[in-house]
């Protein structure tokens, strides 16, 4: 069973608040790679110039093609293999090297972004997880022993027992913030207090400890039959049978 937020209110608002600081903590740094992300793919400027460059340089050498005639004798052959030649070492190559630098940039982007957001989020995030998950775990197992108890109707011992472990695993301050004689308790079978406290440090209230206030109201009060009031001489009046008469009539 899990548990993640306590009984008590003020306890529940600092741990919903602390929830959502970290939550606020890795959207910043997610954020913060996203900015890095773009301020490497503004390079994509230059990698765009080199290919239109490329694109610029082919589109002069397509006019100089239909510039003259390709059916001119010898010339014709010369200057449309020249012209093959310049496109393929200047045009199309200047195009293939800006593409690369754009996938070039992009891949760099993506990694600068992910070393930027990712190792705090991991180690902030990550070693908060673990902590909420260890509390959520203690709280569910508290609450499960205290439902396992009020289902077999021993919340007395449930009661001695967490009094027992209150002074067994609590800190001596607050141990002593709970029991002025917290030993002396125990001899007297007092274990209210350190009961709650114990309940307390795991994230519950000692209400849990005791019959719940809505089963109670639930209840109501049973009203005393006719049998259980006192002998009363009117009672004994009311009771004669409509056709007897008094004595001394």
């Amino acid at each position: 069973m899990l548990k993640f937020y306590p009984d008590r209110p003020w306890a529940r608002f600092a741990q919903l608040l602390l929830d959502l600081l970290v939550f606020a903590w890795a959207a910043a740094w997610i954020a913060a790679g996203l900015a890095v992300y773009r301020l490497v793919t503004a390079l994509w400027v230059v990698s765009d110039a080199i290919s239109g460059t490329g694109h610029t340089f082919n589109a002069w050498i397509a006019d100089f093609r239909h510039a003259f005639p390709g059916n001119l004798p010898i010339i014709g052959g010369y200057l449309s293999s020249a012209a093959n030649a310049l496109q393929q070492h200047t045009g199309d190559s200047l195009i293939q090297t800006g593409a690369q630098a754009h996938d070039t940039i992009q891949q760099f982007g993506i990694a600068m972004a992910v070393l930027t957001a990712a190792p705090p989020i991991l180690i902030v995030g990550g070693l908060y997880s673990i902590r909420r998950w260890r509390s959520a775990r203690e709280m569910g197992a508290a609450l499960a022993f205290v439902q396992a108890a009020e289902r077999s109707g021993s919340l007395e011992q449930a009661r001695s027992l967490l009094a027992f472990r209150a002074v067994a695993s609590l800190p001596f301050t607050r141990l002593m913030s709970a029991s002025r004689d917290p030993v002396g308790d125990l001899s007297a079978h007092r274990y209210d207090e350190l009961a709650s406290e114990m309940l307390r440090s795991a994230g519950l209230e000692s209400f849990r400890l005791y019959r719940r206030w809505p089963r109670q109201l639930e209840t109501s009060p049973a009203q005393p039959s006719a049998s259980a009031l006192p002998d009363h001489p009117e009672r004994r009046k009311t009771a004669l049978p409509e056709g007897s008469s008094r004595t001394g009539d």
